[in-house]
């Protein structure tokens, strides 16, 4: 992973697109726009470099187009042709005598083993599934619904039910996001000594293990999740030898949360759901908190009239691949954990792009 601090990261980021706009009023507005209709190609271009294993294939060095086409099993000719593209989105450098090309640092993370790997990220991004559900954004803004439905006839939820491949590409993906800021969530709010903290929907359990063995206070864990994804987590904890110290329980988070902590922990899962099934979820956790336990909602905040560069875009990713999702504002957030019988703290801490907003079990 990067040494450089995030909070830098992401700075840099809005400067870098604060020069984009910049020089796109150097230009006639039109070829700015030209510029803007290229996006759904970089995505896919990049989609296609982590799908074919291509990043991988240049892990150890330069490669021509007829070497890369022989490894992973492509057409020669296409493999070159996306190889320019892949170098004018700067994924790849190009040898102007020989065409080999070269991974740049960026395209780097497409590698599978890379160690901030963002294959399965773009995989994702550049499912047809996904693509065109985007492709209904105008239709989802006319009717409020998601576009995901209306587009595929049902919600995202059923749709990788039935279409598991794309299922296990999508958690690859909420996997590699959470691992992204779990070192800094691990360090940054004071976990309990000796205390508990439960995961709610926490998948395989890539955010707690990472909670009870690098915070200061080394708790003990509870991962909350589907019967699936506790195989899964079992599996996981084992390899990394910590199954001893986080239990497995199964649960639904929209019922009763079977599970006995001093801290639990929602990230990244209200977003995904409307108001009413976020009440139900909140209500869940609650019912099932000790008093003076807290519950921990890690999001990104999307205050109402101040986008940033990353939450509106995020946003209208739930409104077209969610099922009622929204980012929510803290004081949204609050009204609605409020509503389920928890009391804000007034506690909040920072991990960008993502906040903590702690609450208490009164």
């Amino acid at each position: 992973m990067s040494s450089t601090p995030l909070p830098v990261v992401l700075a840099t980021l809005a400067v870098r697109r604060a020069i984009k706009r910049l020089a796109d009023k150097m230009v006639p507005p039109q070829f700015a726009m030209l510029d803007v209709g290229e996006g759904v190609a970089v995505v896919q271009i990049a989609a296609a470099v982590a799908e074919l294993g291509i990043a991988d294939a240049l892990a150890d060095g330069p490669l021509t187009a007829a070497q890369i086409s022989a490894r992973v099993g492509s057409d020669e000719e296409s493999t070159h042709r996306l190889l320019r593209g892949a170098a004018a989105c700067g994924l790849c450098r190009l040898d102007r005598r020989t065409g080999a090309a070269t991974l740049t640092p960026m395209g780097a993370v497409l590698r599978g083993d890379h160690p901030a790997s963002l294959r399965a990220w773009m995989r994702y991004k550049g499912m047809r599934s996904t693509m065109d559900a985007w492709g209904g954004l105008a239709q989802s803004v006319r009717s409020g619904r998601s576009a995901f439905e209306i587009v595929h006839g049902m919600s995202v939820w059923e749709w990788y039910a039935t279409h598991p491949d794309e299922e296990q590409i999508f958690a690859a993906t909420m996997r590699q996001a959470t691992g992204i800021i779990a070192h800094s969530l691990a360090r940054v709010y004071p976990w309990p000594d000796n205390g508990v903290v439960c995961d709610v929907a926490g998948g395989i359990g890539t955010l707690l293990s990472v909670i009870v063995t690098e915070s200061r206070a080394k708790p003990r864990g509870i991962l909350v999740d589907s019967a699936g994804m506790i195989r899964e987590a079992e599996r996981f904890l084992a390899e990394r030898d910590i199954a001893d110290r986080i239990d497995c329980v199964e649960g639904d988070i929209f019922r009763a949360i079977d599970a006995t902590a001093d801290v639990y922990v929602l990230k990244d899962v209200l977003h995904d759901w409307d108001d009413e099934r976020c009440a139900k979820i909140l209500s869940a956790v609650a019912s099932g908190m000790p008093r003076k336990s807290k519950l921990v909602i890690v999001e990104y905040l999307q205050p109402r009239h101040r986008p940033n560069p990353f939450s509106p875009l995020l946003d209208l990713h739930t409104m077209t691949q969610r099922d009622g999702g929204r980012l929510r504002s803290e004081a949204e957030l609050c009204d609605l954990s409020t509503a389920a019988g928890l009391r804000p703290t007034g506690r909040t801490f920072s991990v960008v792009p993502h906040d903590l907003i702690e609450f208490e079990k009164p």
